[in-house]
């Protein structure tokens, strides 16, 4: 199944942090679902925004939102179910072809 993230926001859940979008799914209605936790480490790597450090203040999640926006929102992504949740990820890079310039 395919679709293109409409909306995206990291929520916190038992202290670690989940990213959860709004996929409008090409042949259906939109749904919830989860990046999986190496799209989020591609997206937001830990050492740039935390250092060494293994805590995080909630307030980190003012700084992750806006970049989180714009690197998802918009975005084609492949979904998938598992464990009656739904996961995104985004399509690979062999499918991408670079027009010619006139």
């Amino acid at each position: 199944m395919r679709g293109v993230v409409a909306s995206v926001k990291p929520i916190l859940r038992n202290e670690r942090l989940k990213v959860v979008a709004r996929v409008n799914v090409e042949k259906g209605d939109p749904c919830n679902a989860y990046m999986p936790d190496r799209e989020v480490a591609a997206i937001l790597p830990r050492t740039i925004l935390l250092g060494q450090s293994s805590k995080a203040p909630p307030a980190m999640l003012d700084t992750i939102r806006p970049i989180l926006k714009r690197m998802t929102e918009g975005r084609h992504v492949r979904l998938w179910q598992y464990n009656e949740r739904f996961f995104f990820s985004f399509l690979p890079w062999k499918s991408v072809r670079f027009a010619r310039g006139r």
